[in-house]
């Protein structure tokens, strides 16, 4: 059987907060690079390639993938810090098997969040050395 502390849950509360704010942080700068490319795919001045709308739909594929990715990792980190308050809530009811229950599942949420996380930091890297390739190119 687990040793399961009570103050088990309550640890994790802070750590899920502070990815949270982290998952809610790249959602935005998803969505400003969204609208950024929007914005610049409207603009009639600019001359649009077959290169540029190459890598444009190369950009927006990228970004479909980060922002489900970043929506997923956001419910999960949700669900986690939700089943980790439930966790606390039965602790102080003294239904410590339940709670031991909401605590293993806040865990596995958490580490989906993370793993999901991982691979978006990926996709962002690839989608930079994309750019840093252009600009290179673009000297020579």
């Amino acid at each position: 059987m687990i040793n399961f502390e009570p103050s088990m849950p309550v640890m994790l509360l802070p750590a899920i907060t502070f990815l949270m704010i982290s998952f809610g942080t790249r959602f935005t700068v998803i969505s400003n690079l969204i609208r950024k490319i929007h914005d610049e795919s409207s603009e009639k001045t600019i001359t649009k390639t077959k290169d540029y709308r190459n890598r444009i739909n190369s950009e927006i594929s990228a970004l479909n993938t980060r922002l489900l990715l970043t929506q997923i990792l956001q419910v999960t980190a949700g669900l986690s810090f939700l089943f980790s308050v439930i966790s606390v809530l039965l602790i102080l009811l003294n239904i410590e098997n339940l709670s031991l229950t909401f605590f293993i599942s806040g865990l596995i949420t958490l580490v989906i969040s993370i793993i999901l996380f991982i691979i978006e930091i990926t996709i962002s890297s690839r989608s930079l050395r994309v750019h840093i390739t252009d600009v290179e190119n673009e000297d020579n």
